[in-house]
């Protein structure tokens, strides 16, 4: 008895070791636990956001006054006062724009005109109409 108590206290604390080790601190596990909803909740606020800033398909713009920006590689139109963005349709007109705005040094305002397309989630502009106001700042 003598000789088999220490080598069964040896294996006690080999596998309690292991399970201390295996198993997470309660500490951060609440932490997870916590973190998840709260997450869940701003992806649900931010996708319901941008679907009440989405424009239905057909929807015009009239005389917008905004920029035209390079998001990634695509030309989009930012209103001004406005946090929607419309990534816009190539055509003619698009031509043009990316012509004015290559031979500028500046941000240039623009007033544009056209029709709202949408598709998978996302707004696109089919420009009609774009007319250079001037150099931002000016």
């Amino acid at each position: 008895m003598k000789k088999l108590l220490p080598s069964l206290l040896s294996i006690f604390c080999v596998v309690l070791s292991c399970v201390v080790a295996m198993s997470p601190p309660e500490q951060s596990a609440a932490a997870e636990q916590n973190a998840a909803p709260v997450t869940d909740r701003m992806k649900s606020a931010q996708q319901l956001q941008e679907k009440m800033k989405r424009l239905r398909e057909g929807a015009e713009i009239v005389d917008a006054s905004g920029t035209f920006e390079w998001i990634g590689d695509r030309l989009s139109f930012v209103q001004d006062g406005e946090k929607m963005v419309l990534k816009i349709l190539e055509n003619r007109m698009m031509e043009r724009v990316v012509q004015a705005q290559e031979s500028s040094t500046g941000e240039l305002n623009w007033v544009v005109s056209g029709i709202v397309t949408e598709y998978r989630g996302g707004n696109f502009l089919l420009l009609k109409h774009a007319v250079l106001t001037g150099k931002r700042g000016e």
